[in-house]
């Protein structure tokens, strides 16, 4: 019991511990960033990287509730029906109790494509979802000063389905806010 509470405590301080030290990295090549005469400065910026490295080369600490559920990533959490708009798509653990939501509708505010061409759409109600590298289908730009509506569905095995509306087929998404 008492190495869990000496390991805890150890966690807790050396979060914000990290912290400092990458504020003072930062606050070391400022400094250097004033100086006028630039042998001065080189010289300055040699001092300050090596300090920097470190700090940059130190794996940052993740706060206790964040490493709970990456831990759990990629498991089925208990199966809650979803109750609000704003949690469909989070994981089960999030949600709160209460009537089932099993689709959304929502418009576009934002549409953009990442580098390997897979759609990112920025909903009204704030959420962020993205198509799946699995999901060959290719998606359309919208046409300027088009609003596009969106259908989000649970489909099986816990994923979603996007259509756009006026347009055949569906595409697999996953929610990333």
């Amino acid at each position: 019991m008492r190495i869990l509470l000496l390991l805890s405590l150890a966690l807790i301080v050396a979060g914000p511990a990290h912290a400092d030290a990458t504020r003072d990295a930062l606050a070391e090549i400022a400094k250097c960033a004033d100086i006028a005469e630039a042998s001065e400065r080189l010289k300055c910026f040699d001092a300050a990287v090596p300090s920097a490295k470190s700090v940059l080369a130190a794996p940052a600490q993740q706060p206790a509730e964040k490493r709970g559920l990456l831990d759990w990533f990629g498991f089925a959490g208990p199966q809650k029906p979803v109750t609000k708009p704003e949690d469909f798509g989070k994981l089960a653990q999030e949600s709160r109790p209460g009537e089932e939501i099993t689709e959304i509708t929502a418009t576009v505010l934002e549409f953009a494509k990442t580098r390997r061409g897979k759609s990112v759409f920025i909903l009204d109600n704030g959420q962020v979802w993205r198509q799946l590298d699995a999901d060959g289908t290719e998606v359309w730009d919208p046409a300027p000063d088009t609003k596009m509506k969106v259908t989000i569905e649970t489909g099986a095995v816990g994923s979603y389905n996007l259509t756009i509306e006026g347009r055949n087929g569906l595409i697999k998404v996953s929610r990333l806010k």
